[in-house]
């Protein structure tokens, strides 16, 4: 289900850039067909003025070249981020306010009391005291929020990389908003014992990573 979430958030990315580069290519042939139709004016003018049809068509030329996008500046704003959340590997908050303890790691962990049993956890599991909150290790933007089992789920995309707040109980937050690191995500459910148990993944792209090499204890 989180994959799944996953992929569908990053193909909402992906349609909302080529939504804006079909947008920007559309502006493009229109500023140079704008330039076309100056210069067909400009050169109907040329015998009766020729002093002021050469003022118009410089002014014309640079109005042109001014509005020429740079289409890298996405792209660069991707990579500074990128950049700046993996210079802080070791350094990032824990995802959860208050006391924690991690009770489950990240990776393939045998199964108390059933011999032979190995499950796949693709995060960590954090448990806090109650009223415990999950919070944003990073700044990044909320590229999606589903439910699940009952259970809120939240993304966060750190330009390259993302991360995934699982076992909510509200959210504070809403898709495409932009978060700060430690801001409040949302309160997390509590179990049986009145504990709060949230799970945490951290993604570049698709590719899975250790959490706990990343965060700072």
């Amino acid at each position: 289900m989180i994959q799944e979430e996953i992929a569908a958030a990053e193909r909402r990315r992906k349609a909302e850039a080529e939504r804006r580069r079909k947008a920007e290519l559309a502006r493009q042939r229109k500023l140079r067909q704008q330039r076309d139709q100056a210069a067909a004016r400009r050169k109907q003018t040329a015998y009766s003025s020729k002093n002021k049809s050469s003022r118009k068509g410089k002014n014309n030329y640079d109005a042109g070249e001014t509005a020429t996008p740079d289409f890298t500046a996405s792209h660069d704003v991707d990579r500074a981020l990128s950049g700046s959340f993996a210079a802080n590997r070791g350094r990032l908050p824990m995802p959860i306010t208050g006391s924690y303890a991690i009770t489950t790691h990240f990776g393939q962990y045998n199964v108390p009391g059933l011999r032979g049993v190995q499950l796949d956890n693709k995060g960590i599991n954090i448990t806090g005291r109650p009223g415990a909150q999950a919070r944003s290790v990073f700044r990044g933007e909320v590229t999606a929020i589903f439910a699940y089992s009952g259970m809120y789920n939240i993304i966060v995309r750190h330009g390259s990389y993302m991360t995934v707040y699982c076992n909510l109980a509200s959210t504070s937050v809403r898709r495409g908003q932009e978060v700060s690191a430690r801001q409040v995500l949302g309160s997390v459910a509590k179990d049986a014992s009145g504990n709060c148990t949230l799970h945490f993944q951290l993604r570049k792209e698709t590719t899975k990573l250790n959490p706990e090499s990343w965060l700072a204890r």
